[in-house]
């Protein structure tokens, strides 16, 4: 990339070089005193990030293991998966490869399911958990996580797991309020980190369900994971110089208006981005109005104009954006909107991508 603010990619997203500047820091002794006060002082942050007075877990992985551990964790025989795109599927997938009973509810691409249409759905068989994807990075579509947890949590013993990885850190998230029963997201989306850190929080009755699950796994055994966040030491050898990234990152955060200014500037990204869509007949959103990702979006474009050469025009101008993971989607790029991006770095872009569509 030429310079920093024309990553467009749906993650991994631009790092500040503030933040990549800290993983440069020695390592220490990561069951130490000085690793204890590294991670106690991040949990007000995260906790406030994930709406929870949960203890916030860590994995050095990417999001997929925090779903592994979502399903080993909290699905005893059979899960009930919303799936609108690419990464409804992916949850299903990991779910039936765990050796778990899958129902898969399949919404039209860039549209969210409603309150009133997964209460059908959950009139059929028994199950142990529903399964929702936040933001769907395939189709840009959001889903209404509060009315969604209220059908599941009038279901007895029926758990909710979600999916955040495009969704957290640029939208509000209210766990504990909403009735999430896990919640995770990745380092390398929203919270503009290198790749490679999960973060995540369990309920209470989550981790009740998962002390007696038989094949809760070692790694990602969420029990272990939330003991040892309590006493805020990391449960294996982590990658230490993602924790330095990720403290310098919340204060950065913290010092530019905190959470509730990081979710206005991704709203004013993705209303830059409609207006500019508004504006052209030849090309559409593929999520409809109402519900749409504040952290990322999918265009189609005009038959004239095949995505895979606009994705390669747009680099050539020094600017990335992502192409589309299914091709029943359509002929589509996606714009990833987050992190650190402002809306004059989107503007930029579409002053490129006009001219490109020409």
């Amino acid at each position: 990339m030429t310079s920093f603010g024309r990553n467009f990619l749906p993650g991994p997203t631009d790092v500040h070089p503030d933040v990549l500047e800290a993983m440069s820091g020695p390592m220490f002794a990561h069951r130490g005193p000085r690793m204890q006060s590294l991670l106690a002082g991040m949990q007000p942050a995260l906790k406030d990030l994930l709406g929870t007075v949960q203890p916030v877990l860590l994995s050095t992985s990417s999001g997929t293991g925090l779903i592994e551990a979502a399903v080993r964790n909290g699905v005893r025989d059979r899960l009930l998966v919303v799936v609108g795109g690419f990464f409804g599927e992916y949850f299903a997938r990991i779910a039936e490869t765990c050796g778990k009973q899958v129902i898969r509810v399949q919404v039209h691409p860039g549209q969210a399911i409603t309150a009133a249409q997964l209460e059908r759905f959950l009139e059929g068989p028994g199950i142990d958990a529903v399964a929702l994807v936040h933001s769907e990075s395939s189709t840009g579509a959001l889903s209404d996580i509060e009315a969604l947890a209220k059908v599941v949590r009038a279901r007895k013993d029926v758990l909710l797991l979600v999916d955040g990885v495009t969704s957290i850190g640029a939208v509000k998230f209210e766990m504990d309020r909403w009735g999430a029963d896990f919640a995770l997201t990745g380092s390398q989306k929203a919270l503009a980190l290198p790749p490679g850190l999960a973060v995540g929080a369990a309920s209470e009755r989550f981790l009740e369900r998962a002390a007696g699950q038989p094949d809760a796994g070692y790694y990602f055994n969420a029990g272990r994971l939330a003991r040892i966040a309590r006493e805020n030491l990391p449960l294996w050898t982590p990658a230490m110089s993602l924790y330095f990234a990720l403290e310098r990152q919340l204060q950065r955060v913290a010092r530019s208006g905190g959470w509730p200014a990081r979710y206005a500037r991704h709203r004013a990204l993705l209303q830059t981005l409609e207006g500019w869509a508004a504006g052209r007949r030849d090309v559409r959103v593929l999520a409809e109005a109402g519900q749409r990702s504040p952290a990322i979006s999918a265009l189609l474009l005009p038959p004239a104009h095949r995505a895979v050469e606009v994705l390669a025009a747009l680099e050539s101008r020094g600017f990335l954006v992502g192409g589309g993971l299914d091709p029943r989607h359509g002929n589509l790029i996606r714009i990833g909107h987050m992190g650190a991006l402002e809306p004059s770095h989107l503007e930029s872009l579409l002053v490129q991508l006009e001219e490109v569509l020409q």
